[in-house]
């Protein structure tokens, strides 16, 4: 039997730990000196960089481009519109689809924000060069393609995989 030290899914979900504690501890940092009544977490950052792509998304779809259940997007949409960063607005073309939008200081918090998350991944990625950037995201991928096949629900269930990585697995298995 092998240590746990010498299992792959031990670094993986620890690195995730270290990666999602170090990030909100920026996150919070950066809110508190622009003098912020609230702090985006981790989960936060990436609605609100979603929105930043493209601003007035449903929480379904939200939900679908976030790998994340829409129960969870909603509480965090939530949250967010309590912080007052973003709302959420009736589709002009159908009443009954709520869209949700950031608002002008969620534009200023995500601007303020962008230089801090990309200054973090290089903080993440220090000592690596950019071939063993892509390398590793090329790896996260076949992995995240790798388990996908073992249970449904695993891997990438929500479809944010490129189709050339389960092309690729699929002939490789052949």
């Amino acid at each position: 039997m092998q240590s746990l030290e010498n299992y792959l899914g031990y670094w993986l979900f620890y690195a995730q730990r270290c990666v999602a504690h170090a990030f909100s501890e920026v996150l919070a940092a950066h809110c508190e000196e622009r003098g912020k009544l609230y702090v985006v977490t981790p989960p936060q950052w990436g609605v609100l960089l979603q929105l930043h792509e493209t601003d007035g998304l449903t929480v379904g779809t939200i939900s679908q481009k976030r790998g994340v259940d829409a129960a969870t997007i909603t509480g965090i949409v939530r949250r967010l519109e309590q912080s007052g960063l973003v709302e959420r607005r009736h589709s002009h073309e159908d009443r009954r689809v709520v869209k949700v939008y950031l608002t002008a200081e969620g534009h200023d918090i995500i601007s303020s924000l962008m230089p801090v998350a990309e200054d973090f991944q290089q903080i993440m990625t220090r000592g690596f060069s950019q071939e063993e950037r892509q390398d590793l995201l090329v790896k996260l991928q076949q992995i995240i393609a790798n388990v996908s096949t073992v249970a449904a629900g695993a891997g990438d269930r929500f479809g944010l995989l490129p189709d050339s990585m389960f092309c690729r697995q699929s002939e490789d298995m052949r």
